[in-house]
């Protein structure tokens, strides 16, 4: 077999390397060395504003890497003949889209086309939860912004009615042990409100006392906001355990954290040491803020973080995407896939031994988005955990 051939096999089947091994610590040392300051300034000024910030910032980074990846694809605005990620059901009650817009602008008075909007919206959370008294994990920078926002890839978050079984294959799908899924809702709900339209009070066991307290604040108005934490709701702490197995939680998963037979051990575990979860938060918060990022050559660094810098319409109607930059050509290879005969002589090898080269980066399109009429329905079913 030719050995150029040879080399284009292994290239097909070597796995490549882990796109997070590319972000750095002091990525922005040279390039824009005020990067981080600017971000933990602004943060740390709008928390002074409302304390809330911190749990907005922690949901948004959520919705964003869970989704798609690290890639602040749930920033970009919807066009109007276009969805994107951020009309999607889960994030209609998303906040803190002009604070990460804010701090965007400065970043480009100082530093323009540098700092990426998927690093501001990653250090932005660490810096919520420190401020709330949370620990202070390491957020590498580096990530390149999407060029493609797909409402569909935000339409199936997990949302606050899901059963604990589904929860736990949902994590472990991307990659989090069980004790890090209990210790990112513990966290996540330890800070921050929830509107009363998520709060389904009679589909899991609930405290009497409580329940009365429930509704009574949200009888009637679905758009008040209430505490996920009744006890310290903008302190970072570990109270969420014996609330959850209090059965006095809003939502409806974390009362049923607290029965499943998998995670209520854990619960009990950590409601005797609540102060022991906070390292495995700070673990997967980390693994979190790496989730499928874009790193050197893919995506791109937006000069705002709403809309793509070459924006063009897609032929799909729930797509936004970029299409004038060429992902091939950025990235050394020829524009047409098989142009190289090597490649297209190494593809139908492939092939026959039943290991078809796919594309890269490849995101499948969900079914057509439900009607109006139905969304709101589909937002209370979908919205997302953190």
């Amino acid at each position: 077999m030719d050995a150029r051939l040879v080399f284009l096999l292994f290239l097909a089947v070597a796995p490549a390397p882990l796109a997070s091994a590319q972000l750095a610590k002091d990525f922005y040392a040279k390039s824009c060395p005020d990067a981080e300051k600017i971000i933990s300034d602004a943060v740390a000024a709008r928390f002074k504003q409302d304390p809330h910030t911190a749990a907005a910032l922690l949901r948004l980074v959520f919705h964003d890497c869970f989704a798609n990846g690290c890639d602040a694809s749930v920033l970009i605005d919807p066009l109007s003949n276009q969805a994107s990620e951020k009309e999607a059901g889960p994030n209609v009650d998303l906040k803190g889209f002009d604070l990460i817009d804010d701090i965007k602008a400065e970043l480009e008075k100082k530093c323009p086309e540098v700092v990426s909007c998927a690093d501001i919206v990653a250090f932005g959370a660490r810096e919520g939860v420190r401020l709330t008294g949370g620990p202070e994990y390491d957020v590498p920078m580096g990530r390149r912004d999407s060029l493609v926002s797909n409402r569909e890839d935000a339409d199936n978050l997990p949302g606050p009615d899901i059963a604990v079984p589904k929860a736990i294959d949902e994590f472990a799908k991307q990659g989090f042990e069980l004790e890090e899924m209990v210790s990112l809702l513990a966290g996540g709900h330890s800070i921050g409100n929830c509107r009363c339209f998520f709060v389904e009070i009679d589909a899991a066991p609930i405290d009497p006392e409580f329940k009365k307290t429930l509704t009574a604040a949200c009888d009637g108005k679905e758009s008040e906001a209430i505490p996920l934490d009744s006890d310290t709701p903008n302190v970072f702490d570990g109270s969420y355990f014996a609330l959850s197995l209090a059965k006095k939680m809003p939502l409806t998963i974390d009362r049923l954290m607290g029965l499943d037979p998998r995670t209520e051990p854990i619960l009990k575990a950590l409601a005797d040491k609540p102060t022991d979860f906070i390292p495995t938060f700070a673990k997967a918060m980390a693994k979190l803020s790496v989730l499928k990022v874009l790193t050197g050559k893919d995506g791109e660094v937006r000069k705002s973080c709403g809309e793509f810098n070459n924006p063009q319409a897609a032929s799909n109607t729930s797509v936004i995407r970029i299409s004038s930059v060429d992902p091939n050509q950025m990235a050394g290879l020829p524009s047409q896939p098989g142009a190289d005969p090597a490649i297209a002589e190494a593809k139908k090898i492939m092939d026959g031994m039943g290991a078809a080269i796919q594309p890269p980066n490849v995101v499948p399109i969900g079914e057509p988005a439900k009607e109006e009429e139905t969304k709101a329905k589909g937002h209370k079913l979908r919205g997302g955990p953190l």
